[in-house]
C-alpha cells in the first residue's frame, strides 16, 4: 500500500512539472497539441468568455465586451444597452414596380421586431408611402434609404388606415432623398407615426 501511494505521489508530481505533447516531440507548454481536439462543455454553465488561439497558436481566454452575450452558443448583443439600435432590411427587389406603399408591413411584429432602423434597398425607382402597419406607443422608427431614388412620405392620406398614418414635420409631403434617414415616434393618443426629423 505504501509502494501504490509512493508511486501515484511520483506520478502525481511529475504530471505537474512535465510538458505534455500529442503530435510533437517538442512540447513547448503544459499541453502541446499540434493538430484538431474536442472540447465537450458542461451545458449547465453559463458561458461569460471566449477560447480562441492568440498570434503564437496559444489557447487564451478572451472575456466577452458588456454588450455582447452567448445564448445557446450564439454571440448576441445585449439588448438591455438601452443606448443600442439595431438594423434591419426590406430589401423591395420583389416590389419593385410598387409607386406607394400603403400599410407599409416593414415586419415590425416578426422579423424587425427588435430593429429600430430599417434600411429600405432594392427599388428601381421613387415612390410614396402613405403609413406603416404594427404602431404602438413610444415605438421609434428610422427609415434608412439605402437607394438611389426618392421616397416621399404622404401626410394624412386615405390610402392608409387612420392609425397606420404618417404626420409630417410641416404637413406637406416630405422626399427622402438617397442616403437619406425619417425619424418617426408613434403616439398612442394621435394614433400616428409622427416624423420628428428628416436628414437628406
Amino acid at each position: 500500500m505504501k509502494q501504490l501511494a509512493l508511486v501515484l505521489g511520483i506520478l502525481g508530481a511529475f504530471s505537474l512539472q512535465a510538458q505534455v505533447g500529442i503530435g510533437t516531440t517538442d512540447p513547448q507548454a503544459t499541453l502541446h497539441i499540434v493538430g484538431d481536439f474536442k472540447f465537450i462543455p458542461s451545458t449547465s454553465v453559463k458561458a461569460t468568455r471566449l477560447v480562441g488561439l492568440n498570434n503564437t497558436g496559444y489557447a487564451r481566454e478572451f472575456p466577452l465586451g458588456d454588450d455582447f452575450v452567448i445564448i445557446d452558443g450564439v454571440i448576441e448583443v445585449d439588448e438591455s444597452d438601452a443606448n443600442l439600435f439595431y438594423i434591419g432590411d426590406v430589401d423591395q427587389s420583389a416590389t419593385a414596380g410598387i409607386t406607394q406603399y400603403d400599410n407599409y408591413d416593414l415586419g415590425l411584429v416578426d422579423v424587425n421586431e427588435r430593429n429600430t432602423l430599417i434600411r429600405l434597398s432594392g427599388s428601381g425607382g421613387g415612390y410614396n408611402i402613405t403609413g406603416f402597419a404594427n404602431g404602438f406607443d413610444g415605438r421609434v422608427l428610422y427609415i434608412i434609404n439605402a437607394q438611389t431614388n426618392n421616397v416621399t412620405f404622404f401626410p394624412e392620406n386615405a390610402a392608409s388606415l387612420p392609425e397606420n398614418r404618417i404626420q409630417t414635420i410641416d404637413g406637406n409631403n416630405e422626399v427622402l432623398q438617397s442616403q437619406g434617414i425619417a425619424e418617426f415616434i408613434y403616439s398612442e393618443v394621435l394614433q400616428r407615426w409622427v416624423m420628428i426629423n428628416k436628414r437628406g
